[in-house]
């Protein structure tokens, strides 16, 4: 199918951070989070009776420094409303209950800046500069392992339920639970970011363009 892209035009601009935006997810239909390194995570409520605009509703204040990756949390027993898990250069991991934008959990553990996060099941599961990856089970780290010889940079979750890495020694790696069981090669820097294309396989963006 031919896409006419002159179609396309900018529909709304979300302004309310104080610095550069690091980190946004979609949060079902409910709305969007954003990261910044101002500390902050915003919550952008979606308002169908404003033409499917964003409101900014919340301010979500717990990291100390600025804040990067983010998941949603789709609602749950613990969770009415929903939650977001955020990695920020301080080192944490934490949980926030959309309901109330308070940080329910806090994950310590890293040593380094958390650069990725994953969900599977209940389970979180977060990469960071410090190599390692680390598998969160309420807020007590289960697993713990070294994924990269250099910076994890990023981390996504497969349909087959198995995980892929980026890194800073330029190879994407494909785990089952702890296992690699394939390495990629071909960049030749930091692989800084990671895509599913259904049906194909998977897109890595890095800094070698």
């Amino acid at each position: 199918m031919e896409v006419d892209f002159a179609e396309y035009r900018l529909r709304c601009q979300l302004r309310g951070h104080e610095d550069d935006v690091r980190g946004i997810c979609v949060c079902d239909d409910v709305g969007i989070a954003t990261s910044s390194r101002d500390r902050t995570i915003r919550f952008w409520s979606s308002n169908p009776l404003n033409n499917g605009d964003y409101t900014m509703s919340k301010i979500l204040l717990g990291h100390t420094s600025f804040v990067g990756p983010l998941a949603w949390v789709s609602p749950n027993a613990e969770l009415p409303e929903g939650g977001i898990v955020s990695g920020g250069m301080d080192t944490l991991v934490l949980v926030w209950d959309l309901a109330t934008g308070e940080k329910v959990q806090t994950l310590k553990g890293h040593q380094l800046q958390v650069t990725g996060i994953a969900l599977d099941g209940s389970d979180i599961v977060s990469s960071s500069v410090d190599c390692t990856l680390r598998r969160w089970r309420k807020d007590q780290p289960i697993e713990i392992w070294e994924a990269h010889k250099a910076a994890a940079q990023a981390i996504i979750k497969l349909p087959s339920g198995e995980f892929v890495t980026g890194s800073s020694d330029t190879t994407l790696k494909l785990w089952k639970g702890k296992t690699c069981v394939h390495t990629f090669v071909g960049h030749t820097d930091t692989v800084r970011g990671l895509a599913v294309m259904p049906g194909l396989g998977i897109l890595s963006a890095s800094h070698d363009g």
